[in-house]
């Protein structure tokens, strides 16, 4: 949120200002060069008091009056159609702040003497130095900041009140009252008693009565000069940020040190941007933004088996969640793919901010015996069930590997006691084998990588009784 600095130069201002009426002598009730009746006539610049609040914004010549006052003694008036425009002219004891929010108010009625038409649509306009329009006829090049609502005619009835709120755009130190458009075909209304309309009506005068204006701020400044934080996605990369309008028209310095109102940011860290207006009030802004890298370190990783064989193929995936693409050493693009020969597979993959590279090696995978089966070194015919005979302990997921085996027991003098040709066989020693160690002997025919292989296999066996 911007913060405002408001040095104390040309306006007065006040820290307590929030909810104080801004507009100077509000009920018209100080007028040091009215006459004994209260009546004082405005100019250009000449009001009713030194220094000057109410004054003329155009040659017409709107007064100070004590006829009908709202409250107090003294009230304005002024020409509001046919042969004079006139218009009343204030300041504002402060400037407004850029981004606050003020409410404008005032009292209006129509002069009840020799009153025979009222009209609708009055207006303000609030603006940035001294309302001065040296002509005489209605301000139609001005575009009101408030106007009432065509067609909704201001009643003789009495005192009615026109209030609207405003955003300052900052540095507004004047506001012109009156009415903006000239009077046309609608917008009077003949309410002289029942009479007949004059027969020249252009010629009739229509004098309104106002009083009691207020000016308050309601919101302090609410404006974002620049977002409270800008993402970059990735580290490096950058990204514009500017000042919006009709800010970018002030002097303004980043703290960077560029002058531009559109900078490029690459790096995260805090941005501060100051700002001096080229109002009346010389107004500062102070902003601030978050400049945070979104993109988070991206990994890349081969998953898959560390060995191959010939004639086999192996799935190697590649894990990366942030990746957008993948190209192998293969040519292939997928993220998945299916290999059947050892050596080095490579990968490139690319992410919104980076290019990762990775590899893995496939060596040769050569069966070891004592992967496909294993053999117990005791074993006890009397004993439980499990435990009573002597074979093989297979695995079973690599059975399929296994095409034949023969085992051969022997004694400890060498002399072969049994002699198994079946992967299944089991070899149950006769009940007058004797507790001993005895020798045995695998020969194993069995499916490697290169294809069909022989092996052997030797140990001893304990047999307890």
């Amino acid at each position: 949120m911007v913060k405002l600095i408001w040095p104390l130069l040309i306006c007065a201002f006040s820290t307590q200002s929030f909810g104080q009426n801004l507009i100077p002598n509000p009920g018209f009730e100080d007028c040091a060069k009215c006459d004994s009746r209260g009546f004082k006539e405005l100019g250009i610049g000449s009001g009713a008091n030194d220094p000057a609040d109410w004054n003329a914004a155009t040659y017409g010549t709107p007064d100070f009056q004590s006829i009908a006052p709202y409250n107090g003694k003294e009230h304005g008036g002024f020409f509001l159609g046919f042969p004079k425009y006139e218009y009343l002219t204030n300041h504002f004891t402060e400037c407004l702040k850029a981004g606050a929010k003020y409410q404008f108010s005032f009292m209006i009625r129509p002069d009840l003497r020799n009153l025979k038409y009222i009209i609708d649509e009055i207006g303000v306009y609030i603006q940035k130095g001294p309302a001065e329009y040296f002509q005489s006829e209605p301000l139609k090049q001005i575009i009101p900041t408030f106007q009432s609502n065509d067609g909704d005619f201001i009643s003789h009835t009495g005192y009615r009140k026109f209030s609207f709120e405003y955003l300052a755009q900052g540095g507004e130190d004047h506001f012109i009252v009156g009415r903006f458009r000239a009077l046309g075909l609608g917008d009077t209304t003949f309410i002289s008693g029942g009479g007949l309309p004059p027969a020249n009506p252009a010629s009739e005068p229509i004098y309104y009565f106002v009083d009691d204006f207020e000016m308050i701020e309601i919101s302090p400044p609410q404006i974002d000069l620049i977002p409270d934080i800008i993402s970059i996605t990735c580290q490096g990369q950058n990204n514009l940020i500017s000042i919006p309008p009709p800010y970018n028209k002030g002097n303004i310095e980043w703290s960077t040190g560029q002058t531009t109102e559109t900078i490029e940011i690459s790096n995260p860290g805090k941005v501060f941007v100051t700002i001096k207006l080229n109002d009346s009030c010389h107004t500062t802004l102070l902003d601030s933004t978050q400049v945070v890298i979104l993109n988070v370190e991206s990994t890349l990783e081969i998953s898959g088996p560390d060995g191959i064989c010939y004639g086999k193929s192996v799935e190697l995936i590649a894990e990366c969640d942030s990746c957008l693409s993948f190209t192998w050493n293969t040519n292939e693009t997928s993220k998945i793919i299916k290999v059947s020969n050892p050596g080095i597979y490579s990968l490139i993959a690319i992410t919104k901010c980076d290019t990762l590279f990775q590899t893995k090696e496939l060596k040769s995978q050569n069966v070891i015996l004592d992967s496909l089966l294993k053999f117990p070194n005791v074993f006890f015919p009397n004993g439980e069930p499990d435990n009573r005979t002597f074979n093989p302990l297979i695995n079973e997921l690599k059975r399929d590997s296994i095409i034949s085996l023969k085992l051969y027991i022997y004694n400890r003098w060498g002399q072969k006691l049994d002699e198994i040709n079946d992967i299944n066989a089991k070899w149950i020693p006769d009940t007058n084998v004797p507790m001993d160690t005895y020798m045995y002997i695998c020969e194993l025919e069995y499916k490697d990588c290169d294809g069909p292989k022989k092996g052997t296999l030797k140990g001893t066996v304990t047999l307890l009784r």
